[in-house]
């Protein structure tokens, strides 16, 4: 009996102390997304067609799958319409490397937009297949037979030069590699918030001020701020300290003063305090020109990446370049592609090119104060913005 008492007993001593064992597993899916531009050119040819005649762009790369544009000016049996198709194309289908045909994606939606002269979307010419599917063996070509009337295109004002351009937005559910993890595992009995040193150390350059041995000189405002830091965060200012002169301040306390010009005060200070956070700071602040926000900003982020690129910064040189390439526009286009010259930014340079190169863009954009600008002050990068575009 004694026996029997003990046996239970260990048995539900087992099961309570497995009672904090935690099995863990995870299904982890995310959207991934892609867009290609397809420009019809001759368009006006293309109404003389048979109306069996159809065309189908290259292979494209977009969202982890390749594909193709089918376009068909009779609008497949409709004559007064466009029909664009998306097809999933085989995988050797201008790759050459001789791989097998997909056999099918992941759940898949995407869109159709007629493009202004711009290069801006029109919502009333944009059209969603809504239904989110797959594209297989089956299925391998879906859109829509009536995307847009002759007649609409026509009266748009998106065609210039006997062209228009269409952009495609493709959104596949990604479904990534699922982790468990056995019943034996321990749940986390501890919760480890995250790193907090970029906090700290923008507390000891704004507020704190402790330890501070170098004074920055910079378009006639004063910076200070810690020596071996920035000599950690850049070789350049790790050799401008080491020439830099000594001062003794108030206490006996020496300092090294550092002057540099061809900056912003508002700049440099949005370097510094990258310099000490790893992170630009939360608002680009312009006093009574929030209405001019945005053109603060691009100008900020031009200023900065040329201040990054002097003192060899290449983290904050791409975080710059991509905020630029994401506010590409008429008036920013000019002085943007100045700055990827400049500063050998290929990235920033080809997306100013791109844009350029849509049908209206290049006059429209000479018109720009900016690039007057440039124009008047470097000639010489004039005739290497129309070079690029000749490529």
């Amino acid at each position: 009996m004694a026996s029997a008492a003990s046996a239970f007993a260990a048995r539900r001593i087992a099961l309570l102390s497995g009672a904090h064992r935690i099995s863990r597993s995870s299904i982890v899916t995310r959207e991934v997304t892609g867009q290609h531009n397809l420009t019809i050119s001759g368009y006006a040819a293309t109404r003389k067609v048979p109306i069996d005649w159809t065309a189908t762009s290259p292979a494209f790369d977009a969202a982890g799958y390749r594909w193709r544009i089918k376009y068909d000016p009779n609008g497949n049996s409709w004559n007064d319409s466009i029909s664009l198709f998306l097809e999933l194309a085989d995988d050797d289908d201008g790759a050459g490397d001789g791989r097998q045909q997909q056999q099918e994606t992941e759940p898949v939606q995407f869109g159709f937009s007629l493009l202004d002269q711009a290069g801006n979307p029109v919502p009333e010419h944009t059209r969603w297949f809504w239904e989110v599917g797959y594209f297989n063996g089956a299925s391998r070509s879906k859109g829509f037979q009536r995307f847009i009337s002759w007649r609409d295109l026509e009266e748009s004002g998106c065609v210039k030069d006997d062209s228009f351009t269409v952009r495609c937005d493709i959104t596949v559910v990604k479904k990534f590699a699922a982790e468990a993890e056995s019943a034996a595992a321990l749940a986390a009995r501890v919760a480890v918030p995250p790193s907090d040193l970029h906090e700290d150390l923008g507390d000891l350059l704004w507020k704190k001020k402790q330890g501070m041995d170098v004074v920055i000189d910079v378009g006639g405002e004063t910076f200070e701020a810690h020596g071996w830091l920035l000599a950690a965060r850049s070789p350049v200012f790790e050799a401008e300290l080491l020439a830099a002169p000594k001062e003794k301040a108030s206490g006996g306390v020496v300092r090294r003063r550092v002057e540099i010009g061809g900056v912003e005060p508002k700049v440099f200070k949005a370097l510094l305090h990258f310099m000490y956070t790893d992170e630009l700071p939360s608002k680009i602040e312009e006093e009574g020109q929030e209405e001019q926000q945005g053109a603060v900003e691009v100008a900020m982020a031009q200023g900065l990446l040329a201040a990054a690129h002097r003192y060899k910064l290449e983290r904050l040189k791409l975080i710059c370049e991509e905020m630029l390439c994401q506010r590409i526009d008429l008036d920013t286009v000019a002085g943007s592609l100045a700055v990827a010259e400049q500063h050998s930014c290929d990235a920033l340079k080809a997306a100013c090119v791109e844009f350029l190169s849509l049908p209206g863009n290049l006059k429209a954009a000479m018109e720009t104060q900016g690039y007057q600008k440039i124009k008047a002050n470097c000639p010489v990068m004039i005739e290497l913005i129309l070079k690029q575009l000749l490529v």
